[in-house]
């Protein structure tokens, strides 16, 4: 190691925004917040762009008049209407309620550097004259994080050890341009993507470094927060990740880009977008206030192995009054047959774990297993020791716990809580190799995203404690297949059964994936086979699927009128 390298490794990782105010989005004002409390960094500068307009005391309109014409002009307006009701919708969700407030970033950064950008004809391309460059390299930056408008050519590009690093909030394999959030909803898109790339001189084509999809909120603005904070966090992993290497991640592989570049919507775009979410909204109310319709979740049971399952001929067990059926494991003794299933009750707005016994052509409800003053669901059962174990999902209380049968199979007791203040959901747990495996979705941000993050742990002991989290995670940053939905056994072959979130749709399919590889430094699984909810009329979804050799269980979702 040189002198110069050991002298990087003992030195905060100095960063540097890439700004065109410093009045900014609460992202960019978490993200220079956060900066100034780490070990290993520290966001050390400003950078703002200085722009004619920042100085104009003329009208923005009559700016974007001048410099785009007049339909352009019309376009942006329109386009700001949308978002300014919006604003009054995204208001409801505690997570997102401050999405399009300004903040002072020298509140938090000290260090402002003004450099002046030549900016093309066009009015997107900027560059810099040698002596702004050599001003940015005197500051000996690391890393420059790009927060503000352009697109950046030149010099400025390597003015810095690592480059400008950019968030691009959308997943540049099928969508470049703009705006952020907005394109996925109107072509109503199962997911939405978000590209962190090490820009080079190709509008977004740079150095792919990471990739990560969330599910498609059903307006714009809330897709765009969501798709901002979800964005923000992984950024923010990936500067400590480099501050602690000294390395960029490696460069993900570069595909062929096959879709136009994505524009300012134009106004026959925004009529069609804002009839059909004022038409999604109406039919939402008139379904649940008039039509009494809403989609109600069930199960279903075929005797029989998984591979040999065939679903339109599964019998479905009965809801009960006023309750829903989902997530059902199934567990069988010498001589009966047992399904465990979250039992939501409506009026409480809470689920507990019930037990049903199941015959070749039937099903009895003998009882409820567990109840707690919250929200359980996914009773995920495993044997250990010649002991039953139930880990059901329990994040609304935010932890992970484990209970221990005493009388199966209604008598339960809890054991341990096996992790605290913890966003999870739909936890597996499972041995293979001699070794046991958690398989959990957790939502690090805390704002609800619940279906796009799978995260591994290991141990050699299922009662513990003290699960050590896999090298890899997150496994995915996927709502197409990071959530759990299931797990299947074939001969000492292990199938993840993972679900697929639609647009604006919670449980839209779900999926075999076969386990090819996992130790405690690797994971590498392949989808098999696809599970698409056309086995009985009117469905709306499936996300579940187990077996133990003898009964295979599923569920599925259908949109009926119902009396509550």
């Amino acid at each position: 190691m040189t002198n110069a390298d050991n002298h990087n490794m003992h030195n905060k990782l100095r960063i540097a925004l890439l700004v065109d105010s410093n009045m900014d989005s609460k992202y960019v004002y978490d993200l220079a917040e956060w900066g100034q409390g780490q070990n290993d960094l520290e966001v050390t500068h400003l950078l703002i762009q200085n722009l004619p307009s920042n100085n104009s005391k003329i009208p923005k309109v009559i700016l974007l008049l001048k410099k785009r014409g007049f339909i352009y002009t019309l376009r942006a307006v329109g386009l700001g209407l949308i978002e300014k009701a919006e604003t009054l919708g995204i208001r409801r969700f505690e997570a997102f309620k401050n999405h399009m407030k300004k903040y002072d970033l020298s509140d938090s950064v000290k260090n402002i550097v003004s450099i002046s950008p030549i900016v093309s004809k066009s009015g997107f391309v900027y560059r810099y004259e040698d002596d702004e460059i050599q001003k940015i390299k005197g500051l000996n930056l690391d890393i420059i994080v790009r927060c503000g408008s352009g697109i950046l050519r030149g010099e400025i590009l390597h003015s810095s050890r690592f480059g400008i690093i950019s968030l691009h909030h959308a997943d540049n394999r099928i969508n470049r341009g703009g705006p952020p959030g907005f394109w996925e909803v109107y072509s109503k898109q199962d997911n939405t993507g978000f590209t962190i790339q090490q820009l080079t001189e190709e509008l977004d084509g740079g150095n792919v470094l990471f990739r990560g999809n969330l599910n498609t909120k059903f307006f714009y603005l809330l897709n765009q927060a969501a798709l901002y904070e979800k964005s923000n966090f992984y950024l923010k992993k990936m500067l400590s990740d480099i501050a602690a290497t000294r390395k960029l991640p490696h460069k993900l592989p570069t595909f062929p880009y096959y879709n136009r570049l994505y524009k300012l919507p134009t106004l026959l775009v925004q009529v069609k977008y804002v009839t059909s979410l004022t038409y999604a909204i109406s039919k939402k109310i008139f379904d649940r206030s008039v039509f009494k319709k809403s989609e109600r979740w069930g199960v279903a049971f075929n005797f029989g192995d998984w591979k040999e399952l065939v679903m339109w001929r599964g019998i479905k067990i009965k809801n009960p009054p006023n309750h829903f059926l989902a997530d059902p494991f199934v567990v069988s003794t010498e001589d009966e047959n047992y399904c465990f299933v979250e039992d939501y009750d409506y009026q409480k707005s809470r689920g507990c774990i019930s037990v049903y016994k199941l015959t070749e052509k039937d099903s009895e409800k003998i009882g409820e297993a567990i109840i707690e003053p919250f929200h359980m669901s996914y009773p995920c059962v495993f044997q250990y020791k010649s002991k039953y174990y139930i880990c059901p999902e329990t994040c609304e209380n935010k932890d992970m716990r484990l209970y221990e049968c005493e009388s199966f199979p209604l008598k339960w007791k809890l054991k341990k809580i096996i992790m605290s203040n913890i966003s999870a959901v739909d936890t597996t747990i499972f041995e293979k190799d001699g070794m046991w495996w958690l398989f959990t979705t957790i939502d690090p941000t805390n704002v609800g995203d619940i279906f796009s993050e799978l995260h591994i742990f290991f141990s050699d002991n299922p009662l513990t404690d003290d699960w050590i989290p896999h090298k890899m995670n997150p496994i995915f940053v996927d709502s197409v297949k990071a959530r759990m939905g299931g797990i299947l056994f074939d001969e000492g072959v292990v199938y993840r059964v993972s679900q697929q979130q639609g647009f604006d749709t919670y449980g839209k399919s779900c999926a075999i994936n076969h386990i090819r590889h996992l130790t405690k430094h690797h994971y590498e699984e392949n989808m098999v086979f696809m599970i698409e909810p056309n086995f009985f009329r009117r469905l709306k979804g499936t996300h579940h699927l187990h077996s133990n050799g003898k009964v295979t269980v599923f569920d599925f979702v259908e949109k009926v009128r119902t009396n509550f």
